[in-house]
């Protein structure tokens, strides 16, 4: 039976990529439908005219061809269907599914066993790195100051955090995807037991970084780092450009383990391919 699911995140490219890989290149589905007429029935309709009728019925029609043949009494509709993202990913999910890891709630035992390339699938609460968080908040705060400025007081505490943070903030603003905590549901604690997902962000679908901590959703990811004992894996480098203009030495030695924030064992690094709702 199928399942309609909400994206909030979906990797077209590597769906079409896995997909195609599977059946050695995308096809088209067609479907040929005979319909029976009368000897002398006279075929002058215009294809628009057959797709509507066909629509009428309850048909849906992305492309059709018409053809007689020859001098029988047998008309044949020829459908084409166009895949769209949302059937591909159904297949594909059809594809994987036996070879799928399913994490409902949370088993150790099966945690220690995920390997490389594995595709996983589970219920999951989304956060993100507290870097990312804190140059949303410069941000939001220095477009509000912006915007009031007519009819607040000056503040040249916080004008000098706006032009000292500027750097910071544009080279957050620009980065081309940000490593968020996937958290499975049933984790038995969420510092040691989550996985650190690459969120590519033109693979968000109609919501921002922040809509996917809202509430639980479905992930299905493929497995592409272990991480060993002596693993660190950077999930947000906060020492970007300017940020050591906003503290002093001694500030920057206090929040040294807040400016880069790193994921160790038993951490699981993933590629998320869709987070959706459903």
């Amino acid at each position: 039976m199928f399942k309609l699911r909400d994206f909030l995140y979906l990797d077209e490219r590597t769906v079409k990529r896995y997909l195609s890989s599977i059946e050695e290149g995308l096809v088209k589905e067609v479907l040929e439908t005979d319909i029976a007429a009368k000897p002398n029935w006279d075929f002058e309709v215009s294809l628009g005219e057959i797709q509507k009728l066909l629509v009428s019925a309850g048909i849906p029609i992305p492309n059709v061809g018409v053809k007689r043949t020859g001098k029988t009494d047998t008309v044949s509709v020829q459908i084409t269907k166009e895949p769209t993202i949302d059937s591909q990913f159904d297949k594909l999910f059809r594809y994987i599914e036996p070879a799928l890891q399913y994490l409902e709630g949370f088993d150790p035992a099966i945690w220690s066993q995920l390997e490389n390339g594995q595709f996983v699938y589970y219920s999951s609460e989304i956060s993100l790195p507290k870097g990312y968080e804190n140059a949303q908040m410069l941000s939001i705060g220095a477009d509000f100051y912006e915007l009031a400025k007519g009819w607040i007081e000056k503040d040249e505490a916080f004008e000098k955090v706006i032009e000292e943070s500027k750097g910071y903030r544009e080279e957050a603003a620009s980065q081309k995807y940000t490593n968020v905590y996937s958290i499975p549901t049933g984790s038995p604690n969420k510092r040691k037991y989550y996985f650190v997902a690459k969120v590519i962000h033109d693979n968000l679908v109609d919501c921002s970084l922040e809509d996917l901590t809202f509430g639980n959703a479905f992930t299905l990811a493929r497995v592409e780092h272990i991480l060993g004992a002596s693993d660190r894996y950077t999930v947000f480098d906060s020492t970007l450009k300017g940020v050591d203009r906003l503290m002093n030495r001694e500030e920057r030695r206090k929040q040294k383990g807040d400016l880069f924030e790193v994921a160790t064992k038993p951490a699981v690094v993933i590629r998320p391919i869709a987070i959706f709702k459903q």
